[in-house]
């Protein structure tokens, strides 16, 4: 039996040799649950290391500039990762909460967010975020998303801020910034 990091490697190699696969046949080479391939799939998207689409997965080209955020053009780090996903299968990757919830505000769609502390996917509707945090690590004015309101209130106490939901923290951005990146 593989661990999770096996079998995304074993993904990537598969990848390498096609640059589609679909979800059924990866549960098949794997001989996993589809529910499996899901999980590693989403953790590679969210490392933007390929692009999931509805029934499979393609490979990222080097020139694609995936690894630059849709709104303010800055690198992307794991740490603080955000996805939109739009109707049409597209993914836009923002490089933090900040940007991502102003994006998220402009587009249809549903994201995906990294909590700040255990780097892991979660629904940004879900989210807890800490705004206006001591704590600046992309874009100001600093967003953080947590999965667990504990450790949000917890992370607060030591870097001031306060807790919000995702509608709260973009009406926040779009009070402060005016819609504009990155200040």
């Amino acid at each position: 039996m593989l661990t999770p990091q096996q079998r995304r490697e074993k993904i990537l190699q598969y990848l390498q040799e096609q640059e589609t696969l679909s979800i059924q046949e990866l549960a098949r080479r794997l001989a996993v649950s589809l529910m499996t391939v899901h999980r590693d799939l989403d953790a590679l998207a969210a490392e933007g290391r390929l692009e999931k689409f509805r029934g499979g997965v393609r490979r990222l080209s080097p020139s694609s500039g995936e690894d630059r955020c849709a709104l303010c053009g800055k690198r992307l780090a794991q740490r603080t990762l955000f996805l939109i996903n739009l109707p049409d299968h597209q993914v836009k990757r923002a490089c933090c909460a900040h940007c991502g919830l102003l994006l998220l505000a402009r587009l249809e769609g549903w994201a995906l967010t990294m909590d700040f502390l255990h780097e892991h996917i979660l629904s940004a509707a879900q989210a807890v975020y800490l705004v206006e945090s001591e704590l600046v690590t992309c874009c100001a004015p600093s967003v953080l998303s947590f999965g667990s309101p504990q450790e949000a209130e917890k992370f607060r106490t030591g870097f001031g801020g306060r807790l919000c939901s995702m509608q709260e923290a973009i009406d926040f951005l779009q009070q402060v910034t005016h819609g504009h990146p990155g200040r």
